[in-house]
């Protein structure tokens, strides 16, 4: 049986901290610390290896663990995880893997004890000792870190950065920063969360994360859940992978509270920003290029120019090319504005929307947007659209596995 059984060998003595190695040469017990809070467990030495009494120590981290004589093994139940330990040998795990020790537990007196660095690792503590005070230190995975990993995950829904990314995801190598800031929104918010419905500490510096963020403001609720790796890079926590596992929109319960408002306190306002907008897609249609640059943010335009890596990427050679080589329409009806700023405006339309190539249909689809315009030149123009008519769902919760153990 254990002969189909992955094996893999714990090199304890080759990660343990240079420090651990002379504490053989202390003759006075070593006083071990959880969390920063000391504990009653003395910690013994042999041939270099700190051990720790084992059913003490699981029984302190609130585990449970009995020992067969006949069978000569000990069995461990960690949450939903239960592994039996062989003393002479090494250990199986209920997953079916077996993990060969290079320096197995040993038995004193009837009491079993194990390296201290593989009991760190099995209950996920990190493990460090401090030869001047013959301390050792455990720390749980992830203790003291909920702030900086909140405020990561935040930063990422709010603010993006290439910056939080770890240097391995797979597209920091050509994600660039934008090199002008985005627009201060106008439109307020009414509720936003950041929730962490899951963490699990795959090793003191690796973390698996499931996140559902609620931004609720006056023109949309909008809930989405992503997933995250994340890692520790020069003791700074990063992003390694990441992937939108939902998304949910819906309109404020009041919008159409706040469509009556603005017809009757700004009617004429209102009606400039639908009539510059039926002029923007009017111009589109048309390949109107000098019209459609009128009535495009002049905002947007300057920071897709100034990102562009090259003159094929700007927004003049992109729309040029667009008009020449196919041929996509916007109908927009049942328009009505539902937010309007001084200089920020949301329109709320259906968007019929076709592309034409060689004469043929290739695609087409009408489907409910909240339409974004900025004020700029006397006049309202288009920023983007966004459909919030499809609500999204990726059966597939999981990541693709990278893992960096703590002991390899």
């Amino acid at each position: 049986m254990l002969k189909k059984m992955l094996v893999f060998v714990l090199v304890l003595g080759l990660i343990s901290i240079p420090s651990l190695a002379y504490a053989q040469d202390n003759k006075e017990s070593i006083q071990l610390y959880v969390n920063e809070k000391p504990t009653n467990i003395k910690l013994m030495t042999k041939s270099g290896t700190v051990y720790v009494p084992f059913r003490e120590f699981i029984q302190l981290m609130g585990y449970q663990a009995d020992y067969s004589v006949v069978d000569r093994e000990i069995s461990v139940k960690i949450g939903k995880s239960k592994f039996i330990f062989l003393p002479d040998d090494g250990y199986i795990s209920g997953s079916g893997d077996y993990y060969e020790l290079q320096r197995p537990g040993i038995q004193i007196d009837g009491k079993f004890f194990l390296p201290i660095r593989y009991a760190a690792w099995l209950t996920k503590h990190a493990v460090k000792y401090d030869k001047k005070s013959n301390t050792a230190w455990m720390v749980q995975y992830g203790y003291g870190q909920e702030k900086e990993i909140l405020d990561l995950i935040t930063t990422y829904d709010r603010a993006f950065t290439v910056k939080l990314l770890a240097s391995d995801h797979m597209q920091r190598s050509y994600l660039t920063d934008s090199k002008i800031a985005p627009q201060v929104s106008e439109i307020p918010d009414r509720i936003y969360n950041v929730d962490i419905t899951s963490i699990t500490y795959e090793s003191a510096n690796q973390a698996l994360l499931y996140v559902t963020y609620i931004h609720n403001s006056q023109v949309i609720n909008d809930q989405h859940e992503v997933v995250f790796r994340i890692i520790k890079e020069n003791n700074q926590w990063k992003i390694l992978q990441d992937r939108y596992l939902s998304s949910n929109t819906t309109l404020p319960e009041d919008i159409d509270k706040s469509v009556h408002t603005i017809k009757e306190n700004f009617n004429e306002k209102q009606q400039n920003v639908l009539s510059d907008l039926r002029q923007y897609y009017r111009a589109f249609n048309q390949k109107d290029f000098d019209l459609t640059y009128k009535y495009t943010s002049p905002f947007d335009i300057e920071r897709m120019n100034a990102n562009a890596v090259d003159e094929w990427r700007t927004w003049e050679h992109i729309t040029r090319a667009s008009f020449e080589y196919g041929d996509t329409t916007y109908h927009m009806s049942n328009e009505r504005v539902v937010f309007l700023g001084e200089n920020q405006a949301v329109v709320h339309a259906t968007l019929e929307w076709s592309y034409i190539s060689e004469n043929i249909e290739q695609n087409h689809s009408i489907y409910e947007a909240l339409i974004y315009l900025d004020y700029a030149n006397g006049h309202w123009n288009y920023s983007y659209d966004h459909d919030i008519s499809e609500n999204e769902e990726d059966p597939n919760r999981m990541l693709p596995e990278i893992h960096f153990p703590e002991l390899n």
